[in-house]
């Protein structure tokens, strides 16, 4: 009876690579546990940074519309900032690409709104800086 012996496999933070343009790839195979993750840290991020900034919300219809808007802010930034694709995306948050690419125009179309805007960079912020934080980037 042989033995069965697992291949070692990459840590994440040495599957990312960080180029000098400042963008994001994934090393693509075997990896999408580890978008999983990070996307659902970019929703917990927003959620979080929108109870900070006051945006409580206590009506149920208001409540489910809010966090669809969360889901698409965090869609919106790890396309963006993360450099992932929309396909990685969608199955990350068990959606198609073509609603993440839909989050993403209405995201943008938003950010002409000064204060919105503010919240969305801040969110990228720091979505970028847990991201380096956790060391899942080389040369951090």
């Amino acid at each position: 009876m042989s033995e069965y012996k697992a291949e070692p496999t990459v840590p994440f933070h040495q599957s990312f690579v960080h180029q000098v343009a400042g963008t994001w790839s994934f090393d693509r195979a075997g990896q999408m546990a580890d978008i999983r993750t990070a996307c659902r840290i970019v929703l917990l991020i927003t959620k979080e940074m929108a109870q900070v900034a006051g945006d409580r919300v206590t009506l149920k219809a208001e409540r489910r519309r809010s966090v669809s808007h969360f889901r698409q802010i965090a869609m919106y930034v790890c396309h963006v900032t993360l450099q992932l694709s929309l396909s990685e995306i969608g199955a990350a948050f068990g959606r198609d690409r073509t609603t993440v690419a839909y989050s993403c125009r209405v995201i943008e179309d938003r950010r002409d709104d000064r204060g919105f805007d503010e919240f969305v960079a801040s969110v990228e912020r720091l979505a970028y800086s847990v991201v380096v934080a956790a060391g899942v980037r080389e040369n951090a």
